[in-house]
């Protein structure tokens, strides 16, 4: 499968939170970054692939109707695919949407995942975990 198949495959799991379809992406050594690091790596500055599904497995539970967009730039290298894309998410405990930006950095070898780097709009998650705590979610 070519690195941008497995990137593809990545977020069609990942909509569906089929955590299955995530952890047969996933090699052995497979890391997980959450970015930029003022965002804390999301309590974790990097997780292993049992680690990062567990991390998703609770997300399920906050944010529900998870879709990530149709790409907005796509680019390819040898063993890495980057790619920047919306998500659109609702958080029935909130009341509110999750709107927000990412860029991916993926490293690909043999067609499985070895490490994601994961941008976020940093600014929206902290109002987000600013409103989880504040409405007692936390």
């Amino acid at each position: 499968m070519s690195s941008t198949a497995v990137v593809s495959q990545y977020f069609e799991y990942l909509n569906a939170y089929n955590f299955d379809g995530l952890e047969n992406l996933f090699a052995g050594n497979f890391t997980h970054e959450f970015r930029p690091a003022s965002i804390g790596g999301m309590g974790t500055p990097v997780r292993n692939a049992a680690q990062f599904l567990d991390w998703l497995k609770n997300l399920k539970n906050l944010i529900v109707a998870l879709n990530f967009t149709s790409p907005i730039e796509t680019i390819v290298a040898d063993g890495a695919v980057v790619i920047h894309v919306h998500s659109e998410g609702e958080t029935p405990s909130l009341g509110k949407s999750f709107p927000n930006e990412h860029l991916f950095i993926f490293h690909i070898s043999s067609g499985k995942i070895t490490s994601i780097k994961e941008f976020m709009d940093s600014k929206y998650v902290a109002q987000l975990s600013e409103d989880e705590k504040a409405a007692g979610k936390v």
